[in-house]
């Protein structure tokens, strides 16, 4: 064998055609990932071929598998922080009967062995590439593709995405590699404005709905999106975020805390997120200073961290209402509920930033379940979240002046408070507890499972 040959024993130069007008020019290392492909060109059934993605039948053979397993795949799981994590914790720890297994990045925590019941693999690392072109990206997306396929060996599986992109790739990859198990992805919304200026992302993010037997919106606006790029209707299922009620029920009033925050007995305004600039601080800011004299009598907090804090402490204090601002930083689990409960009025303008958007908004159920009138920015999923005139107020997030308005209307009114706030709860407990939302998986679930 040439020193050429050799070199290139474990690794094959190739082609592979994934459309018409994206040909992709990769050079594969499967050391340990693959070994039937460790060694020479790669064994019939296993070219390059089969990552031209087509729709796949449901389940390629009838092995007697377990039925009632679920891989979950996802970069997005405590403790990172933000409201899919939540989502993805409090949905897949309530599905009766059903052995969850999450397969997700980070170290692993004494909390993943706890009472919820879901096992958690941990491997190092995220992926930094969502596509294939960059070596870094194909080796990650081969790395969990191989996981996958690890996981679920020799059981009747059925692999849940956590986004379509990254996730989903490698779901797709170890279902044409390995005639894995099928899968469905999540969509939150972001992914798909993430991939739309990008041609290699916008054409394997259809690749990976084609291949998906089931998608889950987490609300209609994210539905119409997906339908706007070509999705099936029929393929979708809408599943909204919920809450617990009783986790910011009465019973976690935070009188001690409102004392702290507000000692001369101010209303308290409140924030709950990363500070990010669709999330529209900055917009209440501007808001308070337009209120003059009347934001004396206001506490503005602002729970969470984030790239932008050191940018609205500048600005609270070029428009002179810093000393009405309270930014809390990051609050544990644990203390969040006395936040919502030393609260009067939940504010969160959000708006569309570049195409970065509010997929829907699980801190306005949690403020609703606190018994708050809440304030939205009128985009993405918000509109969903909240019943304008109802349970508070949908504004055009870019407007300060429209804001500082629904402000003086609800901190001038502790009655329209009060009615907003009761309207608010009862919707929740109505319609999004996480309860509702893991029977809603449920059936999505074994409609696929039905079908196999």
């Amino acid at each position: 064998m040439s020193s050429h040959s050799r070199q290139h024993s474990r690794c094959w130069p190739n082609k592979v055609a994934l459309g018409p007008d994206l040909v992709l020019h990769v050079e594969a290392e499967f050391v340990h990932e693959f070994p039937e492909a460790s060694a020479g060109p790669p064994p019939r059934g296993l070219a390059w071929r089969s990552l031209q993605i087509g729709v796949p039948t449901l389940f390629r053979s009838r092995r007697s598998f377990e039925s009632n397993a679920v891989l979950l795949v996802t970069e997005l799981y405590p403790p990172a922080v933000g409201g899919t994590p939540v989502l993805f914790e409090n949905v897949y720890s309530r599905l009766p009967g059903m052995d969850v297994t999450v397969l997700t990045g980070g170290e692993k925590r004494r909390r993943d062995a706890d009472e919820r019941g879901i096992r958690v693999v941990r491997r190092p690392g995220r992926q930094t590439h969502w596509g294939v072109l960059h070596p870094r990206g194909l080796h990650r997306h081969w790395q969990v593709a191989r996981d996958i396929a690890q996981l679920t060996r020799g059981r009747r599986a059925i692999v849940h995405c956590g986004r379509a992109l990254p996730e989903g790739l490698a779901a797709l990859v170890s279902r044409r590699l390995h005639g894995g198990p099928p899968y469905l992805c999540w969509t939150h919304g972001e992914e798909l404005t993430y991939a739309r200026d990008s041609r290699e992302l916008t054409f394997l993010l259809s690749r990976v709905h084609r291949g998906a037997a089931g998608l889950i919106a987490n609300s209609h606006n994210t539905r119409r999106k997906l339908e706007a790029i070509g999705v099936a209707a029929h393929r979708i299922r809408v599943i909204h975020p919920g809450v617990d009620p009783e986790r910011f029920g009465a019973s976690a009033a935070g009188s001690g805390l409102r004392q702290r925050l507000a000692p001369a007995g101010e209303l308290v305004l409140l924030s709950v997120g990363r500070l990010q600039r669709r999330k529209g601080h900055d917009v209440v800011l501007r808001a308070l200073a337009h209120l003059g004299g009347a934001a004396g009598g206001m506490r503005y907090v602002i729970v969470g961290d984030g790239d932008e804090r050191s940018s609205l402490e500048q600005l609270a204090s070029d428009l002179g209402v810093h000393r009405q601002v309270v930014f809390a930083g990051e609050v544990s689990d644990r203390e969040l509920p006395s936040y919502y409960g030393a609260a009067d009025l939940f504010v969160h303008p959000n708006r569309d930033d570049r195409g970065d958007i509010e997929g829907f908004g699980i801190v306005f159920l949690e403020a609703a379940a606190a018994g708050l009138p809440v304030i939205g920015g009128n985009s993405g999923g918000v509109p969903e979240a909240l019943e304008d005139g109802v349970t508070g107020f949908l504004v055009d997030g870019r407007d300060a002046g429209e804001l500082a308005r629904k402000i003086r209307l609800l901190t001038e009114s502790s009655d329209l408070r009060r009615r907003m706030g009761d309207a608010g709860r009862a919707r929740v407990v109505r319609e999004f507890t996480w309860n509702r939302a893991a029977a809603r998986l449920m059936e999505a679930h074994s409609a696929l499972d039905m079908a196999a």
